[in-house]
C-alpha cells in the first residue's frame, strides 16, 4: 500500500466513470451510534472544515467492466454497515447524529465522464469530484469510481473521514478486487477471499464504557493535559505559521529505512524488549531533539480499537487517539562528527534504555484508548485549549498485519488523501515489505519545508544507527 496526498497522486489517463448511489424515497433510514470522532468531524464541516476525504484505489487487468464492478461496489456497500451511515443536522445548535441507510433502499446510476489525456488532467478531474462527493452531510459521502485503460485500469472508491480509516482502506481494496474479479470472471483472486467468504461485520462499533472517576488512567490523561497546561501537543520546532492561520499543506513522501534496515531496527528494538514502533519513535524524538527540540517529545498516538477478527474486516472510522511523551535519552550519535562524544558501549546502552522505556510507555498508552476521549475533555478541570487547528500526530501502521497485503504490490495498492490546509506537522509512518516510509503534511512555508525536510534527514540518520 502506497499512502499519498492528493497533491502527489499520478492517476494515469483514461475513461472516467462514476456512479450515483441515491437512497430511494420511502424507506426511512434508522438511528446509528456517533462516535466522538465522528461528531468532531462533522462539527468541524459544519464550521465550514474543507472536505477530508480518503481513497483507495487499486488497478485490474484490462478494460473495466462496469456492469461487474457496479455489483462489486454494490456487494461491498452492503456487507460494511459504515458505507451507508449518513450524517444529517439537528435542529439544535451544533447537534450532529448519524443514520443508517438499507443497503435494498439505495439506487445506483452509472455515468461516463471525460476520457482524460494527461496524468494532471486525471487528477484534476477526480480530486474535483472527490471534494465535491466526498463530504459528509448528505448521502453518499463516498465516491465509487474508475478509470478505464485497454490494457490495465485503476478502481477508485473516494471517502468522507466519516465512512474510513487507513485501516478500512486495505480491507477496501482487499474486497473489492476480490468481489470485481469473481464478478467479471467467475473466479476470486488467488490468494483473495471469494465472494461467500466475506463475511458481513457487525453494525455500529460502540465506543468504550465510561470508566470510574478515580481510574488511574483517566489520572494519566489529565496528568499529561496538566503537563502542558491543558493543550493538546504541537510540533516544537517552528513551522513558519503565524498564530491563528493555516495555509495550503504540503505533503512529502519518502523512505526512511530500506527493507534490511529496517529489519535490522526491529531486531535492535525486540533485543530491547521494544516493538518497531518505539524504536521509529526514540528515532523521531532524538532527531527533533538533535535539531534543538525539547529532550521529552510529546505527541498524540491514532491507535485502532479493532478488538476480533470481524471487525478486522470492517470499513469504519474505528480509531481512538491517546497521548504518549517520548524520552531519547542521549541515544546513538546522529552524524560522523559527534561520533567521539560518548564510548560506544555507553551509546548502546542508552539507547537500549530508551527503547525499552518507549515500549513501557507504548504499553501504557495504548491502555488508555479504553478511556471515552468525551469523557476526558468533560472531566478537565479547566478547558482544553487548542494551540493551532491541527494536532502534533504520529501515526505507525505495518501494513503487513493487514487484510490484503500480501496482493497490494501486484494490484498498485493506493491510499490516497484530501489536500487541504495546514498549521502544524503530523505524520504517517508505513511499514511494507520495502522498509519503513513516511508522509509528512505540514504547512507549505519556507521554513517549514527547511525544518521538516532537515527532520526527515535526521530521523532517517538515527534509524540507521539504530539498525548498526
Amino acid at each position: 500500500m502506497r499512502v499519498l496526498s492528493a497533491d502527489l497522486w499520478e492517476p494515469a489517463p483514461g475513461q472516467v466513470l462514476t456512479w450515483d448511489v441515491t437512497p430511494a424515497a420511502g424507506r426511512a433510514p434508522v438511528p446509528a451510534a456517533l462516535t466522538y470522532n465522528q461528531r468532531n468531524h462533522l462539527l468541524g464541516a459544519a464550521a465550514g472544515e474543507p472536505s477530508v476525504w480518503i481513497t483507495a484505489a487499486f488497478d485490474v487487468d484490462g478494460p473495466v467492466d462496469p456492469g461487474a464492478l457496479e455489483e462489486a461496489f454494490r456487494d461491498l456497500v452492503a456487507a460494511h454497515p459504515g458505507l451507508r451511515v449518513e450524517a444529517v443536522r439537528r435542529p439544535a445548535p451544533e447537534d450532529v447524529a448519524l443514520v443508517r441507510h438499507d443497503p435494498d433502499g439505495l439506487r445506483w446510476r452509472r455515468q461516463e465522464g471525460p476520457v482524460t489525456r494527461t496524468v494532471g488532467d486525471t487528477r484534476e478531474d477526480l480530486v474535483e469530484r472527490l471534494v465535491r462527493r466526498c463530504a459528509p452531510f448528505g448521502y453518499p459521502a463516498f465516491l465509487p469510481a474508475a478509470i478505464s485503460r485497454p490494457d490495465r485500469s485503476t478502481v477508485v472508491l473516494g471517502m468522507d473521514h466519516l465512512h474510513t480509516d487507513a485501516w478500512s482502506t486495505t480491507v477496501v481494496v482487499d474486497e473489492l478486487a476480490a468481489r470485481y474479479a469473481e464478478r467479471a470472471g467467475g473466479t476470486a483472486e488467488a490468494g483473495s477471499p471469494g465472494l461467500r467468504s466475506l463475511a458481513l461485520v457487525p453494525g455500529d462499533a460502540p465506543g468504550p464504557a465510561f470508566v470510574a472517576p478515580d481510574d488511574p488512567r483517566l489520572a494519566a490523561w489529565h496528568g499529561f493535559l496538566r503537563e502542558r497546561g491543558w493543550a493538546l501537543p504541537t510540533f516544537p520546532l517552528p513551522l513558519g505559521v503565524p498564530e491563528g492561520e493555516r495555509v495550503p499543506q504540503r505533503t512529502v513522501v519518502r523512505p526512511l529505512a530500506d527493507a534490511p534496515t529496517a529489519d535490522a531496527v526491529a531486531a535492535r528494538a525486540r533485543a530491547a524488549g521494544a516493538s518497531t514502533s518505539a524504536a521509529v519513535l526514540v528515532a523521531l524524538a532524538g532527531a527533533v531533539a538533535d535539531l534543538g527540540g525539547p529532550a521529552v517529545l510529546h505527541t498524540l498516538l491514532p491507535v485502532h480499537t479493532r478488538g476480533d477478527d470481524a471487525a478486522r474486516r470492517s470499513v469504519g472510522w474505528h480509531t481512538t487517539t491517546v497521548p504518549l511523551r517520548v524520552d531519547p535519552g542521549v541515544g546513538l550519535p546522529s552524524a560522523p562528527a559527534r561520533a567521539w562524544a560518548r564510548p560506544a558501549h555507553h551509546a548502546r546502552h542508552d539507547t537500549d534504555t530508551a527503547l525499552a522505556a518507549t515500549a513501557k510507555a507504548l504499553r501504557a498508552a495504548r491502555e488508555l484508548a479504553a478511556v471515552p476521549l468525551e469523557q476526558v475533555v468533560g472531566t478537565l478541570p479547566s478547558p482544553l485549549r487548542f494551540p493551532r487547528t491541527d494536532i502534533f500526530q504520529v501515526s505507525y501502521l505495518d501494513y503487513r498485519r493487514l487484510p490484503g497485503h500480501a496482493a497490494s504490490a501486484g494490484r498498485g495498492a493506493h491510499h490516497v488523501s484530501a489536500a487541504t490546509r495546514a498549521d502544524d506537522l503530523q505524520v504517517w509512518v508505513s511499514r511494507t515489505d520495502d522498509g519503513i516510509a513516511v508522509r509528512a503534511r505540514m504547512p507549505r512555508t519556507p521554513e517549514a519545508v527547511a525544518t521538516v525536510g532537515a527532520v526527515l534527514d535526521r530521523w532517517s540518520e538515527r534509524l540507521t544507527g539504530l539498525a548498526g
